[in-house]
């Protein structure tokens, strides 16, 4: 598994989520780029240019999570060269300042993530070096390769190797210590280089379910392999959990008797609460025929998850913390188990424990496609 930058482009251009989704972001900036200048913004489904005015800049925008941007000036395909600069944006104010060609050096202010990111990869000490790089390799193509020069190239090499090796250590470190981290994927898809499988995997399943939600978290999933997994046709990976009642079930003891219905979701997830009401009316009219829902949350909060089941009314089906479920023998849980790369998602089981459905999202895939199921089934 190897991440590069054809990988990072892509995630980049990709429309992962809908932008006007999410929180604003406002980022300034200060140039000495000469007015008129172009200056584009490209992350996560857009794509945005303005054109310097006064050493100034400004773009505006919506977030649902950090995200990796590049900035850059002219055509360049370059990332962190003289005229492109990689960034993580947050839903905040956020300041920049870009010299020409020098947008390497750019140190983005107001945003956690960056901050995270640069401390780890030795972003000052790394930019030194790449100074040093750089005036040597000028003065080669001036002067031509002497062996003065040839030894302190080599020499600037090395200390960018250490460097790297140093900053590999760091990302580890990151990865290990900080699960709700949305950085946390992005560095795991770097170290998947060097990595075993089984490693990412690791670490792959300690992350939060907004993380594994994130457009980084679902590139590892894509990359492990989940979601060949799971798929419709394929027997149910059973499981037994305590309710929210303190009773204990499992998925086994279903079989031969009723349709189950999975559903994942979080009380952190709006558009997953926003279809309680539907979802009620689903269980009251297919419950005696012979449904079954059990939702699986992803919190950690048992209090928080328990308030959000009284208030949302959901109480009449059976609910389960992801925490308090049983996991595979490899120590994945059911998000991991079930392939779950988004939220809601929603899995139906035959009474032979069989999946004979997925739904993702609270559009078309529930009000449409899901109905029509169940009403095929038990009409």
């Amino acid at each position: 598994m190897k991440i590069c930058y054809v990988v990072i482009f892509i995630l980049l251009s990709l429309n992962s989520f809908a932008q006007n989704e999410g929180s604003r972001f406002n980022l300034s900036g200060k140039t000495n780029l000469k007015d008129g200048e172009k200056i584009t913004l490209q992350y996560y489904g857009s794509k945005d240019s303005v054109f310097v005015k006064d050493g100034s800049f400004v773009f505006r925008g919506n977030l649902k999570e950090p995200s990796l941007a590049s900035l850059k000036h002219g055509q360049t395909n370059i990332f962190d060269g003289p005229e492109s600069v990689r960034v993580f944006l947050e839903p905040n104010d956020l300041h920049i300042t870009v010299l020409n060609g020098q947008f390497f050096k750019a140190k983005l202010l107001g945003s956690q993530t960056q901050s995270d990111w640069d401390k780890i990869r030795l972003k000052e000490e790394s930019d030194q070096i790449k100074d040093k790089i750089d005036g040597l390799n000028r003065a080669i193509k001036e002067k031509g390769m002497s062996d003065s020069l040839k030894a302190e190239l080599n020499l600037r090499n090395e200390e960018g190797s250490r460097l790297f090796k140093v900053a590999e250590k760091n990302s580890l470190a990151f990865v290990r210590n900080n699960p709700n981290s949305y950085l946390s994927p992005y560095l795991l898809s770097s170290l998947s280089r060097s990595l075993p499988k089984d490693s990412v995997q690791f670490y792959y399943r300690s992350f939060s379910a907004p993380v594994l939600n994130s457009a980084w978290g679902r590139f590892i999933y894509k990359e492990l392999g989940y979601e060949e997994t799971s798929k419709i046709g394929q027997p149910a990976p059973d499981f037994y959990a305590k309710l929210a009642n303190g009773k204990t079930i499992s998925l086994a003891g279903f079989k031969s008797k009723k349709y189950v219905l999975l559903d994942f979701w979080g009380t952190w997830c709006v558009h997953c609460r926003a279809l309680s009401p539907d979802m009620i009316k689903m269980y009251k009219k297919y419950e005696s025929k012979g449904l079954e829902i059990v939702s699986i949350a992803t919190d950690n909060d048992r209090k928080l998850w328990q308030k959000a089941i009284v208030d949302d009314q959901t109480g009449l089906w059976k609910h389960i913390l992801l925490i308090d479920a049983s996991k595979s023998a490899k120590g994945d849980n059911l998000v991991v188990q079930y392939s779950v790369s988004a939220f809601p998602t929603f899995i139906l089981i035959d009474r032979e424990g069989e999946i004979v459905g997925r739904y993702i999202g609270e559009g078309n895939d529930f009000h449409v496609n899901l109905k029509n199921k169940l009403a095929e089934i038990f009409e």
